[in-house]
């Protein structure tokens, strides 16, 4: 087994290389990102089909792991984790309307100012500049999906590449070609067919073949045969072969000029992709494994083991401070990833780090295109799916039931609990919280609380809410709701309280006014609500607070308590807030609308 010692030996030996001249020569880096590739579609994964014979070469002689887990189920969240090591919600990217905020550092931004070149050569409507994925980049070439394939791609990033003229690199290059439509060039388009009789031809156009199949509407897929999906995937990975000669001629550049040698090749996806294994198609909508799973590779034979296959569980977030390890520069302390270092040894473990919302063997997953909005935590075997519009659950044992088709929730309560508690802890602590603390001083009291998130004809949404009692557990308290109040209202009487009680509430959009109207024992309770760390009181029931205040009265939490009984109203902030908002262009809106991403 690798020790510590030999893990620094490593990294060292990576920080730079020595030339004949004795000049220290930094490591250029590229992160070659795929879109929309599915592991179990590739040769080095297990594939059946020859799909992808330069990405096999790439893993033979570099580290590949076998488990990894995107941090969204679609584009811009994912890539904009990848170079930042945060959450969507961190990032502020977390739906096709929000764009990424500047808050922290990019791994464009870190590597910048270490004297990196910095480009991207992009393919995708949801990155261009205004989504805040350009941050930290030098260059940042984007075009719309049909203005550049493949070997487009390749061309524009070699063609960068021979424009900083020696100086260390780091580039971005993105593929889109595995993204539907499938419409691989001759002869990629039959290049795995087999006998094939339907009538879907050689491309896949999903609003072609089925325009009443939009946002979440998949029951005209139904009349698809075994015949047609198997033909759907040929296409699929028709576009995944181009792709992979594309990526053949990337490294075949590098090795021309004389880069192959000095070069760290990271090979990732953003997401996969779903072919009706549970009633859908695409990505964005949900968070099984075909869509979230992911490939990735790192590649620089110099230093890292050929050859090596790291099984552990590994996320997206962990690339960039992996890459920065290897670089020999320090990690910041806002990211939620870590070092895959210990890994690539063989034995090793990836360090604890404090300060995380989750330790390096969960995998968090948020950040929904459309649909309900889902949160998952994956720690193996089990992996949970919470549904935060309905406020229900799925459990899986990904050992016994890798397809995801039994849900366990009400047989396995054990490993519940256990991924659900830090997954709905980290829910309350990632973005804007509200808490209600309530105290009867020892006599039991009933307390009620109403809450309405509403302004004229502007209504917000109460989406998330748990009891925390004075051990810190959580607790579900929907049989006390009253039922049928609508998501922009939550309303709890007769909460009966012994000792001490708080109530944890998610709302937004933080400019909607949120009014509290609170009462014990069915008497409003006015002189007994203060308000955040001052512990101020408006002496007033109800009254409303709003969490993009300057000066909220109820901002901060309080240190010391008054007599009981009493209310405490507070909002504590999320270490980077929640979505930014930004206002499209008109040609970006017929962009996304072509693609399906907005109606």
């Amino acid at each position: 087994m690798a020790n510590a010692n030999h893990a620094l030996a490593i990294a060292l030996a990576l920080v730079a290389l020595v030339s004949c001249g004795g000049r220290e020569e930094p490591l250029n880096v590229i992160i070659i990102g795929v879109d929309t590739l599915r592991p179990d579609h590739l040769g080095c994964y297990g594939y059946g089909r020859d799909t992808s014979p330069a990405v096999d070469r790439l893993a033979a002689a570099g580290v590949l792991f076998e488990n990894v887990i995107s941090q969204s189920p679609w584009t811009s969240p994912s890539f904009a984790s990848v170079l930042t090591s945060l959450y969507p919600t961190q990032t502020g990217l977390v739906s096709v309307g929000t764009s990424m905020r500047d808050a922290f550092p990019t791994l464009g931004t870190l590597l910048k100012a270490e004297g990196y070149a910095t480009g991207a050569i992009i393919n995708a409507t949801v990155m261009k500049p205004e989504f805040g994925m350009d941050r930290g980049f030098d260059y940042y070439y984007t075009t719309p999906r049909e203005g550049r394939i493949a070997d487009g791609t390749t061309r524009d990033a070699l063609a960068w590449i021979d424009s900083v003229h020696g100086q260390p690199f780091f580039l971005f290059a993105h593929y889109y070609d595995p993204h539907e439509p499938y419409a691989p060039p001759s002869p990629y388009d039959a290049f795995f067919e087999e006998d094939y009789s339907g009538s879907i031809g050689s491309a896949f156009v999903l609003h072609d073949h089925f325009p009443d199949a939009k946002g979440m509407n998949f029951e005209p897929l139904r009349s698809l045969t075994d015949e047609d999906w198997d033909h759907i995937r040929t296409l699929y990975d028709g576009e995944i072969r181009f792709t992979d000669e594309a990526v053949r001629d990337l490294m075949k550049g590098l090795e021309e000029r004389g880069l192959h040698e000095n070069t760290l090749v990271v090979f990732l996806s953003d997401h996969g992709e779903e072919f009706f294994e549970h009633e859908g198609f695409g990505h964005g909508h949900t968070l099984y494994g075909e869509v979230i799973r992911v490939p990735l590779v790192l590649w620089y034979p110099r230093t890292l083991p050929a050859g090596e296959r790291v099984e552990s569980q590994v996320r997206l977030i962990d690339v960039m401070p992996t890459v920065l390890d290897i670089l020999g520069i320090g990690n910041e302390d806002h990211m939620e990833g870590v070092s895959l270092l210990p890994l690539v040894e063989g034995g090793g473990e990836t360090a604890p780090v404090e300060g995380r919302l989750f330790p390096s063997d969960m995998a968090f997953t948020e950040g929904m295109l459309r649909g309900p909005d889902r949160k998952s935590l994956t720690q193996h075997p089990y992996k949970i799916i919470y549904n935060v519009k309905t406020r229900r659950d799925m459990l899986f044992n990904l050992e016994r039931d890798p397809g995801e088709l039994v849900n366990l929730v009400l047989k396995e309560r054990g490993p519940r609990e256990a991924l659900g508690t830090p997954l709905f802890r980290a829910m309350l602590d990632i973005s804007d919280t509200w808490y209600i603390e309530m105290n009867c001083g020892g006599e039991p009291r009933e307390f009620d609380i109403r809450l309405k998130s509403e302004r004229e004809l502007t209504r917000g949404r109460i989406y998330f809410y748990k009891a925390i009692d004075t051990a810190g557990r959580l607790h579900d308290i929907e049989h006390l709701v009253t039922p049928g109040r609508g998501e922009h209202e939550l309303m709890i009487e007769g909460l009966r309280v012994t000792e001490r009680l708080t109530l944890a509430v998610k709302a937004d959009p933080d400019n909607v006014p949120l009014e509290f109207d609170l009462a014990f024992d069915g008497k409003p309770a006015a002189q007994q609500t203060f308000l955040g760390e001052s512990l101020a009181s408006l002496g007033h029931m109800p009254f409303t607070q709003r969490a993009n205040k300057p000066r909220l009265k109820a901002r901060g939490v309080p240190v010391e308590r008054p007599d009981p009984p009493y209310f405490l109203v507070w909002l504590t902030q999320g270490r980077y807030g929640g979505g930014t908002a930004i206002d499209m262009n008109e040609e970006t809106r017929r962009e996304l609308r072509a693609i399906g991403y907005i109606q």
